[in-house]
Order: structure tokens, then C-alpha cells, then sequence
């Protein structure tokens, strides 16, 4: 297993620490051995060990117990922490206490840390049943990656490679002593009632079927590799005015087949958004792709909208009705908006806003009706005719900041300055922009 291991690591980039994620279970205390004995082989030797206390069982106390012991004796510095777990009617315990676990570890990595997980080829075998189970496609199908980059750090498991009868053999042929979860043996829960009713039954007739089932799970990565190539020529073809937004007519040019690809793409690498379920994204290739110009397809799920204007989709988060929020500003702070954004200000020469002193200021949201002379115009024009001109879509019309001395809109912001308040070119104004 030694050798094993440090071949994995050495595959692996260079980290600054190596944090064990050390449960006192068989494997990930076989880990923490195994890590001791090559320490001095690998060119990082700063380690620690962090272990998550989810409080769910009686015996919770004594598993972190454990592990100071063993860290102790290794010498590796060991970190406990505790979480308080609430699950709500209808949630799943597997499913909380995993989320709330990566949670924990995200909040302690610091930049260029690796995150040693000690999952193994029977967890990945495990894991591609479930998938298939609920019916994910190929992202799902490739299961857990040896090695993914988070922001800074690394999440890595270097014993993909290794079944559970080689660690545990491993850990009685050096009597290691580990904590066993009884949880593990409850088949109410469906790993345990895969991993103990299920796969012993496939091993009787395949008894390689972990192996292979893992080797599948390759497959799928390589796949998945395949296809984010693809849909990243499929984006630079379809790029639109930013990458929030993606060409109509691109995504048009695609086969079905081809545009969902690119449309999950696009919404979780590039917008960074929940992805769709297959139903609602199966109804932005029925509904919104394929509509008339003049309408307006809305598909939203999870806190994000999805919607066409003109030639172009939009992605955004839902936000709330702000056609009746309105507040005063006196332009010395920075001004925290509804959506989440702040106004700010800056002096500038020959541009921003003439405002008096003692001049009343209101920030407000378009409400219908509002009129504004533009810069060089002689005429006041409606507020929607000009978002029209500008090509803002309809939905962000309502979001965009309008600012009021005393009863008269003198800026749209991000937009354009109204006559007579904006500064001429011998003159000191007020900008006014905004902030994420």
C-alpha cells in the first residue's frame, strides 16, 4: 500500500499541507499510517489531520477521542470539528451530514492545501450504482475524480485504486486499531443496503465487478472530458454580448443533442448556476429556443431565471419586486441596494452629476411613466423607448437604479446622465456607478 500511495501522490501537484480527512474508520486510518511511513519520500511533508464530528451518534465522542490518540502517536497535528445537525422532515441524514462535512472541510482548507480523502475502488463501485439509479447522465456517471481543484485547494483521493479487502488486510497485518461506524451496517440507508446486500450477490457471479464497475467510471470521466472540450468551441461559437448571455442563433445551428450539452455547460462553468433537472431543461429547448421574438419564455428553478431578449439567452438570479422601494441619499457613503449591489461615488472631471448641496437625492426603481432628456437631445423621451434603444432586456429595466433630485429623474444609472444636471466639460461632477 506504500507504494501505491506515494505513486499517487507523486501523479498528483504539490501541495502546501496534505490534510487527512481522518473519521477513525479502517480506511482513513490506514491512510493516516500509510501517509507516516512515506512522509519523509514526499516533497511536501507538512501534514494535519482534521476530523468531523457530526454529533448524530452517542459514540460521536468517542471516535474524536480516537483520533487525538492516533494523531498523538504520529505525531501529526489534529484538528476536531464539531458540527450541530438539524435534519428537517423528508431530508436525507446521508445527504445533510455530507454536505455539511464538505462545508466544514471548504471552511478550514487554506489556499494550495490537499484535502486526502480516503474513499476506495469499492466507495466508487458504490457510488456509479447509485448514480445509475437515479438516472444521472455522464457528469453523474463519472463519479469521484482522483484529484479536483477547488478555488486554491485540491480535493484528492489516492486510494481509487485500492479495494477494501487490501486496506483492511493492510490494517490487520500492522494492528491498526480503528473505530467501526454502526451506522455502516444499517441497510435502511442506500449505500448500505448496495454495499451489503447488493454487491455481494454481483461479486458471487463477477467477482471483478468493483473493479469494473470503477473502470466504468473512468470511461464516464474521459467522456465528460470529451464533452466540456466540445461544448467549450460550442460557447466561443455562440458567445454573445457577455457570458451571462449566449446566441440564439448559435444554439439553433446545434442538434439537440449537441445544444443540451452546451446549454449545461454554459450554466454551471460559466454562469456558475445550479444546474437544471432534465425536465427543466428539456422545456428551454421546447419553450424558449425555438419562441417568437416578441415573447417572453421564462424557465426558472432553483434561485435562477433563464429568458430570451432578441437574439440572446439570459441567465440571472431571481430578485424580488422593487417597484415600490425607495430611499434618500446623501452621496457621502456608498449606498447598499435591494439586489445585493451598492451605489457608490467618485469627482470627475466633465461628466457625473451638478447637484447642489442642499438638493434633496432619492434613488428609486422604474415604476412606468418616467421621461428623460438625454445628452444632446431637445426633447424628454420615455424611459422605456430608451431602455428599448439601448437594447436592455424588459426584466432588468425594473432592476436598474434611477436617481432623483428633489422630483426630477437626473440619471439612469449605468446608463446616461438627464439634461440639465449633467456636468460639462469645465466642470466637476458627481459619478454615480455600481458596485456588485
Amino acid at each position: 500500500m506504500h507504494a501505491a500511495l506515494l505513486a499517487q501522490l507523486n501523479r498528483f501537484p504539490t501541495p502546501k499541507r496534505y490534510v487527512i480527512a481522518l473519521s477513525g474508520g479502517c480506511d482513513s486510518v490506514a491512510l493516516l499510517h500509510a501517509l507516516k511511513q512515506i512522509q519523509s519520500q514526499l516533497t511536501c511533508q507538512n501534514m494535519l489531520a482534521v476530523h468531523i464530528d457530526h454529533g448524530l451518534q452517542a459514540t460521536s465522542a468517542a471516535w474524536s477521542a480516537q483520533c487525538r490518540v492516533l494523531c498523538q502517536r504520529y505525531d501529526i497535528p489534529l484538528t476536531v470539528i464539531e458540527l450541530n445537525l438539524k435534519i428537517e422532515k423528508g431530508e436525507s441524514l446521508e445527504a445533510v451530514a455530507r454536505h455539511a462535512r464538505y462545508a466544514a472541510f471548504g471552511q478550514f482548507l487554506q489556499d494550495q492545501d490537499m484535502l486526502l480523502l480516503a474513499h476506495h475502488q469499492n466507495d466508487q463501485a458504490e457510488t456509479l450504482l447509485l448514480q445509475v439509479l437515479r438516472g444521472s447522465g455522464i457528469s453523474g456517471l463519472a463519479c469521484m475524480p482522483a484529484i479536483t481543484q477547488v478555488n486554491n485547494t485540491w480535493l484528492a483521493r489516492p486510494m481509487l485504486n485500492l479495494t477494501r479487502d487490501d486496506i483492511e488486510r493492510f490494517a490487520r497485518a500492522l494492528q491498526l486499531s480503528w473505530c467501526d461506524d454502526q451506522s455502516n451496517q444499517d441497510t435502511r440507508f442506500d449505500r448500505n443496503f448496495l454495499r451489503h446486500e447488493i454487491m455481494p450477490r454481483l461479486q458471487t457471479r463477477w467477482p471483478s465487478a468493483s473493479a469494473t464497475l470503477a473502470r466504468v467510471t473512468q470511461h464516464q470521466a474521459e467522456a465528460k472530458g470529451l464533452l466540456a472540450d466540445l461544448a467549450q468551441i460550442d460557447a466561443q461559437s455562440c458567445q454573445a454580448f457577455s457570458p451571462q448571455q449566449i446566441s440564439l442563433h448559435g444554439v439553433r445551428q446545434l442538434s439537440e443533442s449537441r445544444a443540451r450539452n452546451l446549454l449545461r455547460y454554459w450554466i454551471a462553468e460559466i454562469c456558475q448556476a445550479p444546474m437544471p433537472d432534465s425536465v427543466h431543461l428539456q422545456r428551454i429547448l421546447d419553450e424558449v429556443v425555438p419562441a417568437a421574438e416578441d415573447a417572453e419564455p421564462l424557465v426558472s428553478w432553483a434561485n435562477v431565471e433563464l429568458r430570451r431578449y432578441r437574439d440572446a439567452l439570459y441567465l440571472e438570479q431571481q430578485r424580488d419586486d422593487m417597484h415600490t422601494w425607495h430611499t434618500s441619499w446623501d452621496l457621502h457613503t456608498a449606498l447598499e441596494l435591494p439586489t445585493g449591489e451598492r451605489l457608490a461615488t467618485r469627482m470627475a472631471s466633465g461628466s457625473g452629476l451638478l447637484i447642489d448641496k442642499a438638493a434633496a437625492v432619492t434613488v428609486k426603481y422604474r415604476q412606468g411613466g418616467e421621461r428623460c432628456r438625454l445628452p444632446g437631445r431637445a426633447h424628454h423621451h420615455e424611459l422605456k423607448k430608451c431602455f428599448q434603444d439601448w437594447g436592455v432586456p424588459p426584466w432588468q429595466r425594473d432592476r436598474i437604479p434611477l436617481i432623483y433630485i428633489g422630483a426630477e429623474l437626473a440619471q439612469i444609472v449605468g446608463y446616461s446622465v438627464c439634461e440639465p444636471y449633467g456636468a460639462r466639460s469645465d466642470q466637476r461632477g458627481i459619478e454615480i456607478y455600481l458596485q456588485p
